[in-house]
């Protein structure tokens, strides 16, 4: 479900992110991702998340065409291309240009796909690696996989 929750924020952060005058109203973009196939439920919690982490990062929200154009990006190694498609990878470099994550993060998913997968990495699974690192819990999907927070920490189910 968190995959599922991610999906909207990247939509809503799109959606600011191109429409930075008006978005529309939350009614109107909820009716959208309904339409979409969410649920009230991952809505909310979309919702919820990302005011929380606009509390929490005030600057992840600037939108300034400065900001977007001094960001690097990162490339991958040659054994890092061979595991990771390039649709995933792109996945990642959006969550990045987002503000969704930070460059630490994205280093933690791609060191976390390198430690677990031996195949490449597609969109769907990339997914699963940044919802886990991005809300903070354990990859109940992948029973064999490193714990991606506090080593010390539980994950949560």
């Amino acid at each position: 479900m968190q995959d599922r929750i991610l999906e909207i924020v990247v939509y809503l952060m799109n959606r600011l992110t191109d429409h930075q005058e008006s978005v529309g109203s939350f009614d109107e973009m909820s009716a959208d991702l309904r339409s979409m196939g969410f649920t009230d439920s991952e809505i909310s919690s979309a919702y919820s998340w990302l005011l929380k982490h606009f509390e929490d990062y005030p600057e992840s929200f600037s939108f300034s065409d400065k900001q977007a154009g001094s960001r690097s990006v990162r490339i991958l190694s040659d054994p890092e291309k061979k595991i990771i498609s390039s649709e995933a990878y792109g996945y990642l470099v959006q969550l990045r240009q987002l503000n969704l994550i930070s460059a630490e993060q994205l280093e933690m998913i791609l060191d976390r796909c390198s430690l677990y997968m031996n195949e490449p990495i597609d969109l769907n699974e990339m997914k699963l690696f940044a919802s886990a690192a991005l809300f903070d819990a354990g990859l109940s999907e992948y029973p064999n996989a490193v714990w991606m927070g506090d080593p010390e920490s539980e994950p949560i189910n």
